[in-house]
């Protein structure tokens, strides 16, 4: 990777830790997907014409509803779809495995969209904000008193 592009990320990465704070219990998964989606928009969209040249790439984070939403907008002309490798073998490659990360990170909650009136497109994840509630883990079950009755 190129040393403008090593400094994009750097910088991206940056941003998240000013917007979040490294103390944010999902600091370490946001910083990991917008590294993947910078470097994925960096790679593999073909440079535009006017302000792409200048600023190739948009981030956003958007906190709603318990979710952090990362938002990597390009202006590039790649037409291929964004797309997680299924190939086993990818796991033994350098690349290729950025979008299976942010699969995971966001429990399989990704996706794009085009630009409709100017060149590029969005890739977005949405990731939990915090550490899952109570409500949403199993119960103990290995107190008695505390296993759910049946019938």
């Amino acid at each position: 990777m190129s040393a403008r592009r090593s400094r994009i990320g750097l910088r991206a990465r940056d941003e998240v830790r000013t917007w979040l704070g490294e103390d944010h219990p999902a600091y370490e998964a946001v910083r990991l997907a917008v590294s993947e989606l910078v470097t994925n928009a960096l790679r593999h969209a073909r440079p535009g014409v006017g302000p792409a040249a200048v600023d190739p790439l948009v981030l956003r984070l958007v906190a709603y509803g318990g979710l952090l939403r990362v938002e990597v907008m390009d202006a590039g002309l790649t037409i291929e779809a964004p797309r997680v490798r299924a190939d086993p073998a990818c796991l033994l490659t350098e690349g290729g495995r950025g979008l299976a990360i942010v699969s995971e990170l966001s429990g399989g909650n990704w996706g794009y969209r085009t630009h409709e009136r100017r060149p590029g497109r969005t890739v977005w994840c949405e990731i939990p904000a915090g550490p899952p509630s109570p409500e949403d883990s199993l119960p103990d079950t290995s107190d008695p008193r505390t296993r759910p009755r049946v019938g």
